[in-house]
């Protein structure tokens, strides 16, 4: 009977910590406005070029839940993003260890059929909006740099 008292306040003080820490994490989740602009975003289609167009998102980047396996927190950008002079609303999320963000673009804002599918780095310094065999890319000034930005955000080969 004692072994068995023991073993169930081992138990309930290991629960105990696990909850505290839980708690602990919670508390310092962030949320953070997000308003980014890229100026002359190039525009690729069937690995030409295309047009430049601009790109602005409005948003907020907050923390949703902690990852234990990499020991930091899952982030979720919602907003919108305006391309040239069209609307759309924005939802993507970070799950890999790298960081990068990847979500949907819709004209409506709670549909779940995407219009584009959409990427950005870490620190939101490079964005890959994407469908198909068309890009638009940034910050970039020529095709090559265009297709680099997609390669280091986007896991989907180009054909």
């Amino acid at each position: 009977m004692r072994i068995k008292n023991k073993i169930i306040v081992v138990l309930l003080i290991l629960i105990s910590i696990f909850l505290c820490f839980n708690l602990y994490i919670n508390y310092h989740k962030k949320v953070t406005k997000i308003d980014k602009y890229f100026k002359n975003a190039i525009m690729v289609e069937d690995n030409r070029l295309v047009d430049n167009v601009d790109i602005k998102i409005k948003g907020t980047l907050s923390d949703t839940h902690f990852i234990y396996r990499y020991l930091q927190f899952s982030k979720e950008l919602k907003g919108t993003v305006s391309i040239g002079g069209k609307r759309y609303y924005v939802r993507a999320s970070s799950v890999a260890k790298d960081g990068i963000m990847q979500g949907i673009l819709t004209k409506e804002k709670d549909e779940l059929i995407s219009d584009y599918e959409i990427s950005f780095s870490k620190d939101l310094d490079k964005i890959c909006i994407y469908k198909g065999n068309y890009i638009i890319s940034a910050p970039a000034k020529s095709l090559d740099e265009a297709i680099n930005v997609y390669k280091s955000i986007v896991d989907i080969p180009i054909n």
